[in-house]
C-alpha cells in the first residue's frame, strides 16, 4: 500500500505540474500563470517542505559535509521528500521568473518553451539556456555586433553581418565548452569513440556555416532581404538547424546513434532531421541567387562569381551527397569494416572502407573554401578576365574531387579512391 510519503510525492508533482503548465500554456494570461507559478504552488510547496524539515530533521542522519553524507542523509524517505519538494518549488519559482524575463525582452514564447520544459526536467541546465537565449537576442537587437566591430581594424569595421544568423553562430560555439567538458568527463564511448565527438563537430561545423551566411547576406540587395527567398535565409535557417545539432547532443547524452537510429521513434525523427536538413542546405541556393543579381552589393567579377558558386556548390552538392547519405543502408560507410577499423584523426573518416561523410564535407563547405580561393585569386591577379577563368577551372576541379569522392565512397574505397 501507499504510505504517506508515497501520496504526498504524487500530489507535489501534481501541484508542480500545474505551474508549469500555466507557464506553458498560459504565458498571456500573466495574472493566472504568474500566481501559480510564481507564488502560490511554490508557496504550497515551501510550506510542505517547511513542515517536514520540522519533523523529521532531528533524527537526520548525515549532512552536507561531503556527498557521502548527502548520500546518508536522503536514505531517510521523509527527508528525500522534501529534497524533492525543494527541488520543485525552487525550479518552478525560476521556470516562471525566466518567463517573465523572456517577456520583457520580447522573446518569442514559442522559442522559450523548450527551455521551460529544460528548466522543469533539469533546473540549472534550463537556467544555462535561458542565458544563451537572451545573450544572443541581446547580441542580435542591441546593435553589440557594430559596437564590437567598431574597436576592430577598419576593413572589419565596413563589413555588415546580419545580427540574427550571427547569434545562433555565437550560441552554437557557446555550446563548445560544455560538450568539450562533457568529452573530458564521459568515459563511455559509442563506436569506438567517445560519444560528445559527433555533437562536438556538427557545432562547430555549424557555428560557421550560419556565420558564413551572416556575412554575406548583408552583401545582397535589401530588395533581395526584404524577398521571400530572403527572408528564407534567416528562421527556416537556424530553427531546423539549431533543432538538429540539440538531438544530436540528446542522443549523445544517453549513447544512442542520432543518425540510422533503428527505432520507431528514431526513424521518426530521422525524418524529421531530414527535412530540415533540406531546409537550411536550399538556403545558400536563395543566397548565390540575390549576390548574383544586378542589385547586389558591388565587388570585383571575381570575388561575386566565387561567392556565387561556392554557395551554388553548397546547395547541389550538399543535397546530392546528404540524400545519398540518407539512403545508404550501411549508414556512413559502404563496404565490409574489417576489425581494426583506422580512420582520420579528429574527422573520422575511414581509411579502409567506403566514407560518404568526405564528399558530404566537400559539399557542404564550399562556400566557405571556394570563396577563399576565389580570394586568392583576386589578390594574385587583379585582373577580371584571367581571374576568372581561373575560378571557373578551380571551381571545376573542386566540384570534380567532390564527385569522386562520392563514386569513390559507393564503390567502397576510402577517401578519393587511393587509400
Amino acid at each position: 500500500m501507499p504510505s504517506f510519503f508515497d501520496d504526498a510525492f504524487a500530489l507535489a508533482g501534481r501541484l508542480a505540474l500545474i505551474g508549469w503548465l500555466s507557464l506553458i500554456l498560459l504565458p498571456c494570461w500573466r495574472g493566472v500563470s504568474a500566481a501559480l507559478a510564481g507564488w502560490i504552488i511554490p508557496a504550497a510547496l515551501s510550506l510542505g517542505y517547511l513542515v517536514l524539515i520540522l519533523v523529521y530533521w532531528h533524527d537526520a542522519q548525515g549532512g552536507f559535509r561531503s556527498l557521502d553524507a548527502v548520500a546518508s542523509l536522503f536514505a531517510s524517505k521523509p527527508l528525500l521528500l522534501a529534497g524533492w519538494v525543494h527541488y520543485l518549488a525552487f525550479d518552478l519559482f525560476l521556470g516562471n521568473w525566466i518567463l517573465r524575463r523572456s517577456q520583457e525582452e520580447a522573446i518569442p514564447h514559442g522559442l522559450m518553451v523548450p527551455v521551460l520544459i529544460l528548466t522543469f526536467l533539469f533546473g540549472p541546465a534550463g537556467y544555462l539556456a535561458w542565458l544563451l537565449t537572451a545573450a544572443s537576442f541581446r547580441l542580435a537587437r542591441e546593435d553589440r555586433i557594430a559596437r564590437f566591430q567598431a574597436r576592430m581594424p577598419g576593413w572589419l569595421r565596413d563589413i555588415e553581418i546580419e545580427p540574427r544568423l550571427t547569434a545562433a553562430a555565437f550560441a552554437m560555439a557557446a555550446l563548445v565548452l560544455p560538450t568539450m567538458l562533457a568529452l573530458g568527463l564521459d568515459e563511455r564511448l559509442f563506436g569506438g569513440v567517445s560519444p560528445w565527438v559527433k555533437p562536438l563537430k556538427f557545432e562547430i561545423s555549424v557555428a560557421f556555416y550560419l556565420l558564413t551566411l551572416a556575412i554575406l547576406l548583408p552583401l545582397s540587395s535589401e530588395r533581395f532581404r526584404a524577398s521571400l527567398a530572403g527572408r528564407y535565409m534567416v528562421w527556416p535557417v537556424i530553427v531546423p538547424i539549431v533543432l538538429e545539432v540539440l538531438y544530436i547532443a540528446w542522443r549523445a547524452s544517453r549513447v544512442e546513434a542520432s543518425h540510422y537510429n533503428a527505432t520507431s521513434l528514431g526513424t521518426a525523427l530521422y525524418v524529421l532531421m531530414g527535412i530540415g536538413a533540406v531546409m537550411f542546405t536550399l538556403a545558400p541556393g536563395f543566397l548565390a541567387y540575390g549576390l548574383a543579381r544586378r542589385d547586389a552589393r558591388p565587388m570585383p567579377p571575381v570575388l561575386r562569381w566565387s561567392l556565387v558558386v561556392g554557395l551554388a556548390l553548397t546547395c547541389v552538392l550538399g543535397l546530392l551527397s546528404g540524400i545519398v547519405l540518407g539512403r545508404n543502408p550501411g549508414g556512413h560507410f559502404v563496404g565490409a569494416l574489417p576489425a581494426l577499423h583506422p580512420t582520420l584523426p579528429l574527422l573520422g573518416w575511414s581509411l579502409s572502407v567506403g566514407d560518404l561523410r568526405l564528399a558530404h564535407f566537400l559539399g557542404l563547405h564550399a562556400l566557405q573554401i571556394v570563396p577563399a580561393f576565389g580570394l586568392l585569386i583576386w589578390l594574385a591577379t587583379r585582373r577580371t578576365g584571367p581571374g576568372l577563368v581561373t575560378l571557373g577551372a578551380v571551381s571545376a576541379i573542386y566540384a570534380g574531387f567532390t564527385v569522386i569522392a562520392l563514386l569513390a565512397a559507393l564503390d567502397a574505397r576510402p577517401l578519393l579512391g587511393f587509400g
